[in-house]
């Protein structure tokens, strides 16, 4: 019996880029053309490398702490003014523990607000407590949500 994975299956190497980056810079490159664009995060600023966007930006860059579900009604707050934010943590903080708040301030009304969480799945160091194994099937239930679960840089 082969343990070895076939050569399509292989994890690549720098110099190919994580999903992180590529994501950073296109949200850079949408505030330049959008001043109704707006960053939250949950305190994961080099996390989720949106790094680049708090330094282009720093006026339309907000930290909300470890507090997801309050970001969550402040990105509708802010969306209902006219903005466009995107909201950024790990994925089990983005829709497990502001679920309430995700369907009654965003979802039902319809707002354009951009959920983005990291580290889906399994895929976390952080242990059982920040495996998102749910976060899909939360958000497919709500109303007027539109799920997105890239693979990879290109996408």
């Amino acid at each position: 019996m082969t343990t070895q994975a076939p050569e399509a299956a292989r994890f690549r190497t720098a110099p190919y880029p994580t999903t992180l980056k590529p994501y950073g810079q296109a949200l850079v490159k949408l505030a330049e053309e959008r001043s109704d664009v707006l960053c939250l995060t949950g305190d994961l600023t080099r996390q989720c490398e949106i790094d680049l966007f708090q330094e282009r930006f720093p006026d339309r860059f907000v930290h909300a702490g470890m507090a997801e579900a309050n970001m969550m009604s402040m990105a509708g707050t802010l969306a209902r003014s006219g903005f466009t934010p995107f909201v950024h943590t790990f994925g089990v903080f983005a829709t497990r523990r502001p679920y309430d708040q995700i369907a009654n301030a965003i979802a039902y009304p319809n707002l354009p607000v951009r959920i983005i969480g990291f580290m889906p799945g399994l895929s976390t160091p952080g242990g059982p407590s920040h495996q998102a194994i749910d976060d899909v099937a939360l958000m497919r239930v709500l109303p007027n949500m539109t799920v997105i679960d890239v693979a990879d840089a290109v996408e």
